[in-house]
């Protein structure tokens, strides 16, 4: 029998915690960190196949030099890297590096910003033999065993001098092999609203059918995973002793019909998994809450964004603040624990339109809160209009929503829109009555470790 080639799945050093999601990449705001969805995904995919390993580098936290040695310690023909626009500069660096040490080292890189940088990116950075632009694809397997001549989907690379992509689109249904949890650290994983441990993350669905003019999922179009491919997810994840999920689509909402089929579904196979999910507002419905907190959802995330409706209907997010406070009462109702995403800085925003998202946020009845900073994505519409107003210059490709504040808006200087996240975080998070029923909320020590982790790290943005 033939040896197998050795693989290696590489989430990259960083001198943060570095979330490199599929569709953005930012730095942990809090104390918060889960596996990388698209080396998941590969992991399933590339197992059979070759000699695979995981390598996450941000949550064992290795520095360059420790993951250096490792990789001279075993002779790899191939390195699969997720990246994204928070670490995109660093992590071209050191696969220079790595290719510079082993110039017959396959190095490909994984992210979704690559389906809007395309062929002509490639070419500029001959360190990078392929872009992996669909991660559910079972392409990869035809490229990695030598497959080179002929367009694959999903895939852009080179070959003899030449860069080959494809135009075929993916399929609107998917399903790929269960991905190999055990091969990542899970139980260094770690996220403020899990209720059990340890945790990991699963996908149902790609995508967004939603087109917000600040996100970049509406781009990628919509596709769902069969179910039956994410119920043999979820028992294998019975199996090896996992206790919670995030559902890390970008909207898990979409239908009643699926929502409830699944929710079904896993109460049916005797699966006791808490969960959380993203929802979007709108798409909420009491028949889907209901299921959902009878599976096991115990927090739903929602983006609410601003507190000013003429900027929602400017970024395509038309809905008013007592259609959110319904949506989040509805919510409450079934005894769900909600975390609010709100974007502060965005193009035509005031002083004024901020204070009155952060009065909104205060307001409401969340449990958690989230101010990002507004970031121009690449395919979003918020991007398009940024480089057309000469707010930011079209090569511009690094930025984090954490803690980049790049757009100047209606007289604010990013400088001052930092302020004012810090004040929105300060006056969120700091109030005696919150303080009171998150202290309540504690029932372990490491709720408390967690807990006092997350507020410190907050308090410093």
């Amino acid at each position: 029998m033939s040896q197998k080639a050795r693989l290696l799945l590489l989430n990259p050093p960083g001198d943060k915690l570095y979330i490199r999601d599929y569709y953005c990449s930012f730095s942990s705001k809090a104390d918060y960190y889960w596996p990388p969805q698209d080396l998941l995904a590969l992991s399933g995919l590339l197992s059979r196949n070759f000699d695979l390993e995981v390598i996450d580098a941000i949550i064992e936290g290795l520095k360059e030099e420790q993951l250096s040695l490792r990789l001279r310690a075993k002779p790899y023909q191939a390195v699969i890297f997720t990246t994204g626009t928070a670490t995109l500069e660093s992590d071209l660096a050191l696969m220079a590096r790595l290719k510079k040490e082993k110039p017959t080292l396959q190095i490909i890189a994984s992210a979704g910003i690559l389906k809007f940088l395309g062929e002509n990116w490639l070419r500029q950075h001959p360190v990078l033999d392929a872009l992996l632009l669909n991660f559910t694809e079972p392409a990869i397997l035809d490229y990695l065993e030598g497959e080179r001549s002929k367009p694959l989907r999903g895939l852009i690379y080179r070959h003899d001098g030449e860069i080959i992509t494809s135009q075929e689109r993916p399929p609107l249904e998917f399903a790929f092999p269960v991905p190999r949890h055990e091969l990542f650290p899970f139980h260094r994983y770690r996220l403020p609203t899990a209720r059990r441990f340890p945790f990991t993350v699963v996908i149902t669905s790609l995508g967004c059918p939603f087109h917000c003019a600040f996100c970049t999922a509406g781009a990628f179009g919509y596709r769902q995973r069969r179910l039956d491919n994410v119920l043999e997810e979820l028992l294998y994840l019975k199996r090896l002793g996992l206790k919670e999920i995030l559902f890390q689509d970008p909207t898990f909402t979409v239908t009643t019909r699926r929502v409830v089929s699944l929710c079904q579904q896993m109460m049916e196979a005797g699966l006791d998994f808490t969960w959380s999910c993203n929802a979007e507002l709108k798409s909420l419905n009491e028949e889907k809450i209901k299921w959902m907190k009878a599976a096991g959802c115990h927090t739903v995330s929602v983006g609410i964004e601003s507190g000013d409706e003429e900027i929602l209907k400017k970024y395509s997010k038309p809905i008013s603040a007592a259609e959110v406070r319904e949506k989040i009462e509805l919510i409450k109702k079934y005894g769900l624990r909600v975390l609010g995403y709100f974007i502060l800085g965005l193009p035509g925003e005031t002083r004024e339109s901020i204070e009155r998202t952060i009065r909104l946020a205060k307001s409401l009845p969340l449990d958690l809160a989230s101010f990002a900073l507004a970031t121009p994505d690449l395919g979003t519409r918020l991007r398009q209009e940024a480089v057309a107003q000469g707010l930011i210059s079209p090569e511009l490709l690094h930025f984090d929503s954490t803690d980049f504040p790049l757009l100047a808006s209606s007289g604010l200087s990013p400088q001052e829109i930092l302020k004012l996240r810090r004040k929105a975080n300060r006056s969120f998070y700091l109030r005696p009555g919150y303080i009171w029923k998150r202290m309540k909320e504690i029932r372990s020590w490491r709720d408390l470790r967690l807990s006092m982790s997350n507020a410190l790290n907050l308090l410093k943005k």
